[in-house]
């Protein structure tokens, strides 16, 4: 309603500037001392006039000729008060809008969170440490603007939404190409909706889901989530271990964070590229390379066929490393650089 009343007004104003037009044309072109004779004069008068340029070309000679120029000259303020507010609102609109991330990324193979918390911050900051670039989805504008001080804006994009339900503007996100999308609600039934949601509209879409109830990961795997955790089945291990053998439950926990200093170990995953020099080699062979030239573990392989993934833990050493495969170790910042270089990738999928 308010545009059209807004389009009412600019066209009113133009069928009274078209009536100035018209009139000062009449009044001026009989003048002996006219020099406003056509309606292209009346225009170009009222232009120079209206812009504060006032060449001096052209001028009213008659009484109401002049009267006109007098509307033009006071329609001039106004007119220069409207085109800087304008452009003021317009550029502000950009800058908001470009905030809210309403003109999306070109991000891939990156990390898609929906939902915005405490725990949602730690992962991004543990996701940013291993080198991954994320984009957040959050219904909270105070979460997105938080999210634009708080970190690096070329490798986390923020994103608005009303709700969660809205998801073609999730393509905003690129969500399409990402590598996964970790859904982050504080309701599994709202989890569930989402995911649903998002499944029919980009069928392709990875998922990673963190449950309050672990009876429903049943559900969840039959919706196409390929990885589901409940919180209270890890909670409940972890307290269980620090109950009767602390020192392993300390190991996990250590492992379980990202290794930030050459005494802090982790357990990571890289992929076998073309020209990886472990390429055809078998594990046993791989093992001993690393352990003796890096310094780290080599604790796990992962064969991919048909886009499932079968997990291999503390393989025989007569399986052989392909093409694509994707090897696990255990080790620190230090050693973790080394693997990179020889790897030429990034850790993760």
């Amino acid at each position: 309603m308010k545009r059209y009343h807004r389009w009412m007004w600019v066209v009113g104003l133009i069928v009274l500037y078209l009536h100035l037009f018209w009139v000062l044309v009449e009044v001026e072109r009989s003048h002996e001392r006219a020099s406003i004779k056509t309606l292209g004069d009346a225009v170009w008068y009222a232009l120079v006039t209206l812009t504060t340029v006032g060449y001096g070309d052209l001028y009213p000679v008659t009484t109401i000729g002049r009267l006109i120029g007098v509307v033009f000259l006071f329609s001039s303020i106004g007119l220069l008060g409207v085109m800087v507010g304008a452009i003021a609102t317009g550029i502000k609109t950009v800058q908001e809008r470009r905030l809210l991330g309403y003109y999306g990324t070109s991000m891939e193979q990156h990390i898609v969170i929906i939902g915005w918390d405490n725990f949602a911050k730690t992962v991004l900051d543990c996701l940013l440490s291993a080198g991954r670039r994320v984009a957040v989805i959050s219904h909270n504008k105070d979460d997105v603007e938080a999210i634009h001080q708080d970190f690096p804006s070329n490798r986390v994009f923020a994103l608005h939404t009303t709700g969660y339900d809205m998801v073609k503007h999730f393509s905003k996100a690129h969500i399409e190409a990402s590598a996964l999308v970790y859904v982050n609600l504080p309701s599994d039934t709202d989890t569930l909706i989402v995911v649903l949601n998002i499944k029919r509209e980009f069928p392709n879409v990875e998922f990673l889901v963190v449950l309050k109830e672990s009876r429903l990961k049943d559900t969840f795997y039959g919706a196409g989530v390929r990885y589901v955790l409940s919180t209270n089945d890890i909670a409940a291990k972890l307290v269980a271990s620090y109950i009767f053998e602390p020192d392993v439950a300390n190991f996990n926990n250590d492992l379980l964070s990202h290794a930030l200093t050459s005494n802090d170990y982790d357990v990571q995953e890289y992929k076998v590229l073309e020209g990886n020099p472990f390429a055809g080699l078998p594990f046993g062979e791989v093992f001993r390379r690393v352990r003796t030239h890096y310094g780290c573990l080599a604790i796990g392989i992962v064969k991919v066929h048909d886009g499932q993934r079968v997990l291999i833990k503390l393989p025989d050493d007569g399986i052989i490393v392909e093409r694509d495969n994707y090897l696990i170790f255990i080790l620190n910042k230090d050693q973790a650089a080394k693997i990179r270089h020889v790897f030429h990738v990034n850790e993760g999928v």
